[in-house]
């Protein structure tokens, strides 16, 4: 086997649209049809144009339509031009817009905007170790998804693969002493996106004893209910 193979594959942020939304470009600017209605993008650069595009296809890296496209630990103050403007199209876009998080090729983790005027920026700086999931989150199985999503938020997020149930671990607060998987970074990143969501909370107790209503409950498959 060859030493780069044993490396962790390195953490990736990846951007898409909803499933249910169309754009259509013509010579004035980009139209998107949404489930909130029409939103129209006037004139739009070359760059903005080709990221719709790519994000109508699926989850896609920024990086390879603008090469230092920043993460979102980079603070405002180096981001360039290029990347500026295609950050203020897509925040005016936020409640059509889906966050990926992916190690390597592998998608594990998605925020889905659920409702009109959302909201989604991570902070840079990860939450609190005592900020785990709220109890009112529910948890559930989607087929080979993982799904966390509660009544009064906007945003639902999914885990995805082979890492969805020790990544579920650090959020509930948890940790099973496994190896380092996910990756530090990883976990990092997915801790920030959960708490742009609105899934994260201080104080909350980790997950274990008797179920109370209004805990965190793990469905394991949906379909057997």
């Amino acid at each position: 086997m060859r030493i780069d193979r044993l490396a962790a594959p390195e953490l990736s942020e990846l951007w898409s649209l909803r499933e249910d939304v169309t754009v259509r470009f013509d010579g004035d600017g980009a139209t998107l049809r949404t489930p909130w209605g029409r939103r129209f993008v006037p004139r739009p650069a070359p760059a903005v144009r080709e990221a719709l595009r790519r994000m109508l296809l699926g989850p896609v890296s920024l990086a390879n339509v603008i090469p230092g496209f920043p993460g979102y630990e980079m603070p405002e103050q180096h981001w360039d031009d290029a990347s500026r403007d295609l950050l203020a199209v897509l925040d005016d876009l936020q409640d059509v817009v889906v966050r990926h998080l992916a190690t390597g090729a592998a998608l594990c983790l998605s925020v889905v905007p659920m409702a009109p005027e959302t909201r989604f920026r991570p902070p840079a700086d990860e939450p609190a170790p005592r900020a785990r999931l709220a109890a009112d989150v529910e948890i559930r199985r989607e087929g080979r998804t993982t799904v966390l999503h509660a009544h009064r938020l906007r945003h639902r997020v999914e885990l995805h693969g082979p890492e969805a149930d020790r990544l579920l671990e650090r959020l509930c607060g948890r940790d099973s002493g496994a190896p380092a998987h996910p990756p530090p970074a990883v976990t990092r990143a997915a801790r920030c996106y959960a708490a742009a969501a609105g899934l994260l909370t201080e104080g909350a107790a980790p997950g274990g004893g008797s179920v109370r209503a209004g805990q965190v409950l793990l469905i394991r498959d949906e379909d057997s209910l």
